[in-house]
């Protein structure tokens, strides 16, 4: 079976990670792999660590693209820019784009229509995952967007359910809040790890050390949640004893109305992203 050459667009956080995952999770060899990244330490930070081929302008990505496709090995392009970045990375990619492909999308808030326009030669797949796939961690959506045909998400699936990592295919409706939920997800985690940070350095533990507890508590925490039938209330519930420490905690979170406010933060990331996708 023919390998698809992918060309990233973007070399940074999200880019780097996808890049990781793919190499590492043995979908992909080096020589299948490219990126266009016009910062030049990036290019240079991406060489170092993955031995991918690097460019600084699309016309370079493009024709290396072309130059690795071959019998029914159509290369596909992942766009993993910022989404202001959008309009200029798109004009340099349509000027070397010469027939119908996959372009696959990360960009939060950015709708699989407005990079089909950007891109008329474009069959857009949507994807959200965070930056935990970096370890084979997390949760991505897929979904088909603008000019895409059913199968055009087959490789989407691969990239980001290497390792059997969590793909979940969704309507274009809910990606703002599948962005919300699981894309912003992991800064609602560290959130949490900083104020427990905080607190044990408040009951004296140096920060070293209260770091270190932290980190293994919470991935502790994660790790009987992914192996468990039970849903997180109800291992709370198991962890909690009436009149203990765990519920004088729990006592003091809820006065605070903690549980709502963070329902309204995960809303609110999602308003955002409409707002964002309504330009």
């Amino acid at each position: 079976m023919d390998t698809t050459p992918l060309l990233v667009v973007g070399g940074g956080n999200m880019g780097s990670a996808i890049i990781a995952g793919a190499l590492s999770g043995g979908l992909l060899q080096s020589s299948d792999l490219a990126a266009i990244e016009t910062d030049e330490l990036k290019r240079q930070t991406l060489f170092e660590e993955h031995g991918i081929a690097c460019f600084a302008r699309a016309d370079e990505g493009m024709n290396w693209l072309h130059g690795r496709e071959s019998g029914e090995s159509q290369g596909q392009v992942l766009l993993a820019v910022k989404p202001q970045s959008l309009p200029a990375a798109a004009e340099a990619l349509s000027l070397h784009s010469d027939r119908s492909r996959v372009v696959i999308t990360i960009l939060a808030g950015t709708p699989g229509s407005r990079v089909h326009a950007a891109l008329p030669r474009s069959r857009v797949v949507r994807a959200m995952p965070n930056l935990a796939m970096r370890v084979h961690q997390g949760a991505t959506a897929v979904c088909l967007s603008a000019g895409a045909h059913p199968g055009d998400e087959d490789f989407a699936l691969q990239i980001f359910g290497i390792d059997g990592q969590l793909v979940v295919r969704i309507e274009e409706s809910m990606m703002d809040a599948f962005t919300a939920l699981a894309g912003s997800g992991p800064g609602y985690v560290f959130f949490l790890a900083e104020a427990m940070q905080e607190a044990a350095v408040k009951m004296g533990f140096d920060p070293a050390t209260a770091l270190d507890v932290v980190r293994e508590t919470v991935a502790g925490a994660a790790a009987l949640l992914a192996e468990s039938f039970v849903d997180p209330a109800g291992l709370r519930d198991a962890v909690t004893s009436k009149g203990g420490t765990t519920a004088a905690a729990m006592s003091v979170l809820h006065d605070a109305g903690v549980m709502q406010a963070w329902v309204r933060a995960i809303v609110a990331a999602r308003d955002r992203g409409r707002e964002i996708a309504a330009g």
